[in-house]
């Protein structure tokens, strides 16, 4: 790929982003105040998706994604295997976003996604090799102070957090490594937790009572297959380490969405959110110094610098 074609990709893939963080923070409102259980929504959340995703059939290229994927997901033996192991890992991940703001973790679940790009850089580097600047290394220092900072203060973790901040590095790292990380492959994980949504939805638990809170409903649905075609197609255009410390935008978001649901943070955690957030500005001043020694000296891409292919 030439160097006008990788620095298109990188542009594409960060406003996939910025798309796919805007539409998760909306996600993360609507599931805290939507008068329904998060089994419910979580169910309604995967059945519209699916229904989504099904719409691909409608034309070839669609069909042509759908072949592919299939095929990825029966190239090896032990291809299903792993392929319920991903549906297990974003199957939590997406019950958990719906779980955490209907019952006081909102702030929780946001510390997890902060830390998400932590993990990321790391287990993209351990296991995919990839190259990490020295400001990322830095920025990845200054959030693993904040960590050791809070739980310093107050020893303990909560496990909302945990499960965010380890289960979808694990997500991501092994579906590229294993080349699992098609455009449609999002839709057969999805298509694999239907049946469950399904049960959930007729199972019992609340359900809207108004009309608004059933159009809420589908709202999520739409909106979280939106958000996960934008944010695993940004995966597949940007590095791992980049498309992880992107992802700092996100929990901002779900930050800003915790203090309207009504909670607080105790003094600890404004220490740890503004060490974060000053690993984020870092990151930012990073990726502006190196954009403009690009253009300056017309160099090709650093090593690294475009999506990895397996």
């Amino acid at each position: 790929m030439d160097r006008t074609g990788a620095l298109g990709d990188t542009a594409r893939g960060v406003g996939a982003v910025v798309v796919a963080s805007g539409l998760f923070g909306g996600i993360f409102y609507l599931s805290g105040v939507i008068d329904a259980s998060a089994e419910v929504v979580f169910g309604w959340r995967i059945v519209v998706t699916f229904a989504c995703y099904s719409l691909v059939m409608l034309i070839p290229s669609g069909r042509v994604m759908v072949r592919d994927s299939w095929a990825t997901l029966t190239r090896e033996w032990w291809s299903p295997l792993v392929f319920g192991l991903l549906c297990v890992l974003v199957g939590m991940q997406l019950w958990l976003f719906s779980w955490a703001p209907l019952h006081g973790h909102a702030l929780d679940a946001s510390l997890g996604f902060l830390l998400l790009p932590l993990a990321l850089v790391i287990g993209s580097r351990a296991v995919l090799k990839s190259e990490v600047s020295t400001w990322q290394w830095m920025a990845v220092g200054i959030a693993a102070a904040a960590v050791a900072v809070n739980i310093g203060v107050s020893p303990s973790l909560s496990w909302v957090t945990f499960v965010i901040c380890t289960g979808y590095p694990i997500y991501f790292v092994v579906r590229r490594r294993v080349g699992m990380d098609k455009p449609m492959a999002f839709g057969f994980e999805v298509a694999a937790l239907t049946p469950l949504g399904v049960w959930l939805i007729v199972s019992g638990g609340q359900h809207p009572s108004s009309v608004a809170g059933r159009l809420a409903l589908v709202s999520v649905g739409v909106a979280g297959a939106a958000a996960m075609a934008a944010y695993l197609a940004a995966s597949q255009l940007l590095t791992l380490p980049l498309f992880g410390l992107l992802g700092y935008l996100e929990p901002v978001l779900l930050v800003a969405v915790a203090f309207a649901l009504g909670e607080t943070v105790r003094g600890i955690d404004t220490l740890t959110f503004g060490l974060l957030g000053l690993a984020l500005t870092l990151l930012a001043a990073e990726g502006y110094r190196a954009a403009r020694r690009d253009r300056r000296s017309g160099a090709a891409p650093r090593p690294g610098s475009r999506r990895a292919t397996h």
